[in-house]
């Protein structure tokens, strides 16, 4: 590592720019009031960090992880899950009656290939109604016994695999799983609707006076975990009726979704996670391991207090901060099932950590920061770290408080906005922030050479 001075100089009659560069990088400046400005590029910082274990993480997401698989070097790990429904608020009364429902169903929807294990390995999944209200703040360590009724309404064996596929479902995106439900219990959803269509005003409404909802588990099997992307409830209605005028009985079918899990109701995912001998030892050993949907997380010391040091020590007043970068080294962890590094990871001030996802927030690039996995390069690297320092530098007082980080494997979701410019474009923006539970991942990361990048520009006097 080392420390380089650039100097740029701006003539009178000409504008000359000097280069200089080290082996890290080049840059120049230049002065409007006829000083020299030298650019300082500092990566002579280290960090540190630890790993810290973590039992439970509180996603508010509405996919479903359901299965059970044990992973060479990574762990065993289940999930079952309990979700509540967000109702249609507009049923078809008019045309049908609850004695016309012929059938209903909880349709699951998954992306082809969103699963780790065994394709073929029959699994088992068992629908348990819920007879009592869910807690508002659960967590993945969320035990359900005593909230379901212990008599299912239905039970289903599954897999993923793909050998029997038509060339049409070959083309889709997405697999669909459909358990049928007692036809009876669709009839009652039906009657309560036309007894009192209040009670479908919104999810929490139809979850007290309609259905709580469902407990969704693991009966039998081992050998794959998948991510359900969409749960609802399908209702197919037949009319058979004489039509006035005619003497041939005629026939109304129709299929509606009226029931369907969302980010406005409760879904968790209840996980449990036993972590790989191996993994940790490494933890233990003093590696800086992250694991997920649980499993660790890194505790991260920034070294802001020498940062700051070096910026006052510079001329403090005198100096622009340009730049402040940090990049990551991230190893893959040898392991059965190719479980890779997160695709995101959040660094969040760790007295800010619980809010954080509590309140649903995004990053603000002050105080929390994301970055992406680069799978290319094996790293993850923080470009905007300029905000944090120049909200730190304006503080009289500096605690741990302001420099201890949590590093947190991530799930980031973007929605597009489009621009009002003549030229149609439109850009990606954060959306939803929250604990990756998306399927297993791990990585050991290199704290120890990570780099951090200091850039900043110095006026000086002639």
């Amino acid at each position: 590592m080392k420390l380089c001075k650039l100097a740029a100089i701006v003539a009178a009659s000409s504008a000359i720019l000097l280069f200089n560069s080290c082996d890290e990088t080049s840059a120049i400046g230049s002065s409007l009031t006829g000083q020299n400005v030298e650019i300082v590029i500092d990566s002579t910082f280290t960090v540190t960090a630890k790993s810290v274990l973590v039992s439970s993480v509180s996603p508010r997401i509405s996919s479903q992880m359901l299965g059970r698989v044990d992973i060479p070097g990574f762990g065993s790990l289940s999930s079952d899950c309990v979700s509540q429904f967000l109702p249609s608020t507009v049923l078809d009364t008019a045309t049908f009656t609850a004695e016309n429902i012929d059938s209903i169903s909880i349709l699951f929807q998954y992306y082809r290939g969103d699963f780790i294990g065994d394709s073929i390995a029959p699994l088992g999944l068992t629908v348990y109604p819920l007879n009592k209200q869910l807690p508002k703040d659960l967590t993945s360590s969320f035990d359900p016994e005593g909230y379901y009724d212990k008599t299912p309404l239905a039970t289903q064996i599954y897999n993923t695999s793909t050998f029997h596929e038509s060339a049409t479902d070959q083309a889709a995106a997405t697999r669909t799983l459909r358990v049928k439900l007692p036809v009876e219990f669709g009839r009652n959803l039906f009657r309560k609707f036309v007894e009192n269509p209040a009670s479908y005003a919104n999810g929490q409404v139809f979850a007290k006076d309609v259905f709580p909802g469902f407990y969704i588990a693991n009966s039998f099997g081992n050998g794959r975990l998948t991510t359900m992307a969409v749960c609802g409830m399908t209702v197919n209605l037949r009319k058979i009726y004489l039509p006035e005028g005619q003497e041939k009985l005629d026939t109304i079918d129709a299929e509606h979704l009226y029931y369907l899990v969302t980010p406005e109701v409760i879904n968790n995912n209840n996980i449990h996670y036993t972590m790989d001998a191996s993994l940790k030892s490494k933890i233990e050993s003093g590696r800086n391991i992250i694991a997920a949907p649980v499993g660790s997380e890194l505790e991260l010391t920034f070294p802001l207090e020498d940062i700051l040091s070096k910026y006052r020590a510079a001329g403090g007043d005198r100096t622009i901060i340009n730049t402040l970068t940090m990049e990551i080294p991230v190893d893959s962890i040898a392991n059965g099932y190719g479980v890779t590094p997160p695709p995101y990871v959040l660094l969040v001030l760790k007295k800010d950590r619980d809010e954080f996802f509590a309140k649903n927030k995004l990053t603000d690039n002050v105080t929390s920061f994301y970055a992406t996995y680069n799978e290319t390069y094996g790293r993850y690297y923080f470009s905007g770290l300029r905000s944090y320092l120049s909200e730190m530098i304006s503080r009289e007082t500096i605690t741990a408080d302001d420099y201890i980080f949590s590093l947190i494997p991530v799930q980031v979701n973007f929605e597009n906005t489009a621009s009002s410019s003549y030229y149609s474009t439109s850009t990606q923006v954060e959306a939803e922030i929250y604990p990756y539970i998306a399927s297993p991942v791990m990585a050991d990361l290199r704290v120890e050479d990570a780099k951090i990048k200091f850039t900043y520009s110095l006026q000086t006097q002639k």
